[in-house]
C-alpha cells in the first residue's frame, strides 16, 4: 500500500512539473454540451442549466473529481446563444487541480432554403469561448520516496515545492452545422498557447482540436422532418467524439435510445489499434452505459458508468456519473422555430 501510494503521488508531481496534467471529460458530454464547443452555447430555445459531477477511478487512492456548471441562454431574435461555464477537476493525494470559468456566445446562420415540400434547411453556428483558467497544488499533501524511513517514520522532503497556483487567459473557437437530424463540427482549444507550469519552466498547453457529430434515426415514422423540442418521438441517435491533443487522442462513439420519458445509451471510449510489439489492441479505455430520466418538461436527470476494460480493468472502480438538466423560459411555441434545433441527444 505504501509503495502504491508513493507511486502515485510521484507521478502527480511528474504531471505537474512536465505540464501533462490529466485532461478531464465527461461521458454524458451532452447534458453539458458546452464542454464540447462554445457553439452549443445557448442552442435549445430556452434557458438551460446544467450540473454535473464526475468520480473517476474511486478505487485508486486520491481520485479523481470533476464538477461543472453551465447557465446558457437561447436569444432567438438576435440568432445568437450566451453561456457561462465553471469548471472545476482535481486528482490525486496532492489535489492537482484545474479551475476554469468563462463566457461562450455562438451565432445561427441560415445557409439552405425551404423548397415546397423538401426541407434544405442547413445551419452553421460559429461560437467562441474566452475563459479564465487555473492551475493549483497542495504540496504538503504529497508524499516522496525520500520522506520514508525504515521505520515507517517520515521526515521533509528534498523536493523544492512549486508554485502553489498558477492562473492563464485562453481561447476556443469552433464551428458546428446541422439540419433536421445531422449535426457535425469541430473546436479548437488553447489558441492562445498559455503558460500553465507550476515550476516556473515555460511549458505552453498544446493544442487540442475536437471533432464530433451525429445522426438521429426515427424508429416508427421515417418521414419525420423536424425535432419537436417538446415531446421527440422515439429515436436512435447515433454519437462520436474525438479529441487530440499533442500525441495524444480519444474516440467516444456509441447510441442513445429515446422514448420520452427514458434515455438509456452505451459507447466505447478508445481507439482500437493493433500494437504488434505487445500483441494486443492499445489505446481502448472503457464501455459506458447511461440511463436518464425526464421529469415533467423541464427536469432531466441522468446516471452513466464507465466500466474500464483497459490493463486497470481490476484496480480502477470504473467511474461514475450523474447530470442534472433543468430548462425554463422556453420560447419554441412563440417563435416557431422547430426546424432550428439541433437534433443532438440531452445527455
Amino acid at each position: 500500500m505504501r509503495k502504491a501510494l508513493v507511486t502515485i503521488t510521484v507521478v502527480i508531481i511528474f504531471c505537474a512539473k512536465f505540464s501533462q496534467a490529466q485532461i478531464a471529460h465527461y461521458s454524458q458530454f451532452y447534458s453539458t454540451p458546452m464542454t464540447i464547443a462554445p457553439s452549443f452555447a445557448g442552442f435549445t430555445p430556452a434557458t438551460r442549466m446544467s450540473l454535473n459531477y464526475r468520480d473517476q477511478w474511486p478505487a485508486i487512492p486520491g481520485t479523481f473529481t470533476t464538477f461543472s456548471l453551465g447557465l446558457d441562454h437561447n436569444f432567438a431574435r438576435a440568432k445568437s446563444g450566451l453561456g457561462l461555464l465553471v469548471f472545476r477537476d482535481q486528482a490525486g493525494e496532492g489535489n492537482l487541480g484545474l479551475t476554469e470559468a468563462g463566457l461562450q456566445y455562438s451565432y445561427n446562420l441560415k445557409i439552405g432554403q425551404k423548397r415546397g415540400k423538401k426541407n434544405n434547411e442547413w445551419f452553421l453556428r460559429p461560437g467562441i469561448y474566452f475563459k479564465y483558467s487555473q492551475r493549483s497544488i497542495d504540496f504538503e499533501k504529497l508524499t516522496f520516496g525520500d520522506m520514508i524511513l525504515p521505520d515507517g517514520s517520515t521526515r521533509p522532503t528534498i523536493e523544492i515545492a512549486p508554485t502553489a497556483s498558477k492562473g492563464y487567459i485562453d481561447f476556443q473557437a469552433s464551428l458546428m452545422g446541422y439540419a433536421g437530424r445531422y449535426w457535425g463540427g469541430f473546436a479548437v482549444d488553447h489558441l492562445l498557447r498559455p503558460d500553465q507550469s507550476l515550476t516556473g519552466y515555460v511549458s505552453k498547453l498544446p493544442i487540442k482540436v475536437a471533432l464530433f457529430g451525429g445522426y438521429k434515426l426515427y424508429i416508427k415514422n421515417k418521414q419525420i422532418r423536424r425535432v419537436n423540442y417538446n415531446k421527440t418521438p422515439e429515436n436512435v441517435t447515433f454519437t462520436f467524439h474525438y479529441r487530440t491533443q499533442d500525441n495524444y487522442d480519444q474516440l467516444d462513439f456509441g447510441a442513445y435510445w429515446e422514448k420520452d420519458p427514458f434515455t438509456l445509451g452505451a459507447w466505447f471510449r478508445g481507439i482500437p489499434v493493433f500494437d504488434k510489439n505487445s500483441d494486443s489492441f492499445s489505446k481502448i479505455d472503457a464501455i459506458i452505459v447511461l440511463m436518464g430520466y425526464k421529469i415533467g418538461p423541464n427536469l432531466k436527470i441522468g446516471y452513466s458508468y464507465d466500466m474500464t476494460i483497459s490493463n486497470l480493468l481490476s484496480h480502477t472502480g470504473g467511474a461514475h456519473e450523474i447530470s442534472i438538466i433543468y430548462e425554463f423560459n422556453k420560447n419554441i411555441d412563440k417563435l416557431g422555430q422547430k426546424h432550428t434545433i439541433i437534433p443532438c441527444p440531452s445527455f
